[in-house]
C-alpha cells in the first residue's frame, strides 16, 4: 500500500496549476477557495501558518556546513546514482540529497536546471526544511516521515511555483529516523505525476540494502568479540541492536542510556553495567558485592527525584524533575500499573495528553535506560523506591 497520494494527473496538469494558484491565493487571503489543498499540503501551511509565515516574502535557503553524521546521506549516493542517474540526461531533471535536518548536500543535472535552481539556493548548503522555506517537498517529507510530491502552487511561497518536487526520506535501520532524503525536481510544466513513486521505490530499496549491511556488522562484531562464554550477557552495537546473547531471551534492541555511566536496567539482565568493545557493548549483571545483584535506588523528593545508579568503582545520581518526575513519582505510587491516559490525567490535568506522557516517558528512558515499561506504565522491578515526600 502507498504512503502517498499522487499530485495531479497530466491530462489536466496545466488547468490544475491555474486551480492550485487560485486555491493558494484564497487560502491565504482567508477566502472561501475553490477547491481545498491535498491533506499533506493543507497540514504544512497551518503549521507555517502558526510560524507566522508570510508567502509572499522571499525565504532564505541559509548556508549551512556538513557536520558529521549529517553528511551521512552521502554513503547511499552509489546506489542513488545506479537506479535514477539515467534521468538525468533530461536537462530539466534535478536530482538532490540532503541530509535529516534539510541541508542540501549533494545536487545533478544539466545545467539549465542548476542555474534555476541557483536562483532558489537550492544547492549544496542550502537549508530546505519547512521552517527554513515553507512547504516543500524535502522539509515537508522529513516533517511526515513519508514521500511526497508538491507540485506548483502547493509551495507555500509564491517564488517556488514554477516547481514540482517529489521526495522520499531515507530511513537509518540503525536509529530508525530518517538518514535524509532523496528529491527529484523539475519545472511544474514538465512535471512527471509518477516521480514521487519512483523516489519512494528508491528510498525503500536502499533501506532493504541498509538493513542487510546492518545485519552483516552485527555479525561481525559478534564474531569480532571475546564474549564471556558461561552466565548472562548481552552484546549489543552503539544502537542497541543485539549482535549475541547468553542466558537470556533479548529482544532484537535494547534502549542504552546516553552517557553509558554507571549502572542501568536491561530486559533479562537486571541493573547491568557496560564494557566498551570495538563496535559496541558488552552488558552483564552489575552486582554490588558478591551473591548480592544491583538495585537502582529511587528516591522521591516533594518535587523531584533521584535516581542512583550503582556502578563498579562509584554511584551515578541522576535527577529528575518536572512532568518526568511528576511521572515517575505517580508510577511509584501505583507499582502495579497504569493506563496512558491515567497518567495524563495525574500529570497535566487533562486524559488527552497522552502524547505528551509517551514523549516525557521516552526521555526518561532514553537517559537513563529502561526505567519505565509499558502496557501497562510501571517501574522497572529492578528499582527500589524511597520516599521522602
Amino acid at each position: 500500500m502507498n504512503s502517498y497520494d499522487i499530485a495531479f494527473v497530466p491530462s489536466d496538469e496545466r488547468s490544475h496549476r491555474e486551480v492550485l494558484e487560485k486555491i493558494h491565493a484564497a487560502w491565504f487571503r482567508g477566502e472561501r477557495p475553490p477547491a481545498q489543498p491535498r491533506p499533506v499540503i493543507r497540514d504544512s501551511w497551518l503549521r507555517l501558518k502558526r510560524c507566522g509565515l508570510n508567502p509572499v516574502n522571499q525565504p532564505a535557503a541559509v548556508a549551512d556546513r556538513a557536520r558529521g553524521d549529517d553528511a551521512a546521506i552521502l554513503a547511499v549516493l552509489p546506489i542513488v546514482r545506479g537506479m535514477i542517474g539515467p534521468l538525468l540526461d533530461d536537462d530539466h531533471i534535478l536530482l538532490v540529497l540532503a541530509d535529516a535536518n534539510g541541508t542540501v548536500r549533494w545536487r545533478a543535472g544539466g545545467r539549465a536546471i542548476l542555474r534555476r535552481a541557483d536562483q532558489l539556493a537550492f544547492r549544496p548548503g542550502g537549508h530546505w526544511s519547512e521552517k527554513a522555506v515553507g512547504t516543500n517537498a524535502i522539509g515537508t517529507a522529513l516533517s511526515t516521515g513519508t514521500p511526497v510530491h508538491v507540485h506548483a502552487a502547493e509551495h507555500f511561497y509564491l517564488s517556488h511555483h514554477g516547481w514540482s518536487c517529489a521526495a522520499a526520506p531515507v530511513i537509518d535501520p540503525r536509529m530508525m529516523r530518517p538518514l535524509g532524503v532523496i528529491d527529484l525536481s523539475s519545472p511544474a510544466d514538465q512535471a512527471n505525476p509518477m516521480a514521487v513513486a519512483l523516489v519512494a521505490s528508491v528510498a525503500r530499496q536502499i533501506g532493504v540494502e541498509l538493513k542487510e549491511e546492518h545485519r552483516r556488522d552485527l555479525g561481525r562484531l559478534a564474531a569480532a568479540t571475546r564474549t564471556p562464554g558461561a552466565g548472562r550477557w548481552m552484546l549489543v552495537d552503539d544502537w542497541g541492536w543485539v549482535a549475541a546473547a547468553e542466558g537470556v531471551a533479548s529482544s532484537a534492541r535494547i534502549r542504552l542510556p546516553s552517557g553509558l555511566s554507571g549502572s542501568f536496567p536491561v530486559d533479562g539482565l537486571g541493573v547491568a553495567g557496560a564494557e566498551r568493545v570495538a563496535g559496541g557493548w558488552l552488558l552483564r549483571p552489575a552486582a554490588r558485592s558478591e551473591g548480592v545483584q544491583a538495585q537502582l535506588e529511587l528516591t522521591i523528593g516533594a518535587h523531584r527525584c533521584w535516581l542512583a545508579a550503582p556502578g563498579a568503582k562509584a554511584t551515578s545520581i541522576h535527577e529528575l524533575t518536572g512532568r518526568r518526575a511528576s511521572i515517575v513519582a505517580w508510577l511509584a505510587d501505583h507499582p502495579a500499573g497504569v493506563s496512558a491516559r491515567e497518567l495524563a490525567e495525574a500529570v497535566y490535568g487533562r486524559p488527552d495528553a497522552v502524547a505528551a506522557v509517551r514523549a516525557e516517558i521516552c526521555r526518561v528512558n532514553s537517559t537513563l535506560g529502561t526505567v519505565v515499561h509499558s502496557r501497562p506504565y510501571r517501574l522497572s522491578e529492578t528499582i527500589r523506591v524511597i520516599d521522602e515526600r
